[in-house]
């Protein structure tokens, strides 16, 4: 499968990358993450999964472009209908769910749990 080119608005790349200059490569390897774990986030019960309606209708704004394996895309759309938004908007939230998870220090703590699973033996 091909990765397909997607466009993120400027806020959600920077709130992905945490950085001033969120370049292409940067993007496309941090999105998939992102997308990632905001499906294995489904059953988290974390405020804030669903995309916010509120947030329907944003302003126009500058657009990265980033590249997303095809199969993520695919589940993406699927969640996207499911929660009636379009892709793309939700491609946004993705991003912005994730570097919240970050900033909370969320990702740091599944990593470290993961790294104990696999000292245990995977248990």
């Amino acid at each position: 499968m091909s990765p397909v080119q997607v466009k993120i608005g400027a806020l959600a790349a920077h709130a992905l990358a945490a950085t001033a200059d969120p370049g292409r490569e940067r993007l496309s390897l941090l999105l998939p993450r992102a997308v990632r774990f905001y499906f294995e986030e489904r059953h988290s019960g974390e405020r804030g999964w669903r995309y916010p309606s509120f947030l329907n209708g944003g302003e126009a704004e500058e657009e990265f472009e980033a590249s997303l394996p095809e199969s993520l895309w695919r589940q993406l759309q699927a969640e996207a209908e499911l929660q009636e938004v379009s892709p793309e908007t939700l491609l946004q939230h993705t991003a912005f769910y994730y570097g919240a998870a970050r900033d909370e220090g969320r990702l740091t703590e599944r990593i470290a749990e993961e790294l104990r699973r696999e000292e245990e033996g995977g248990r």
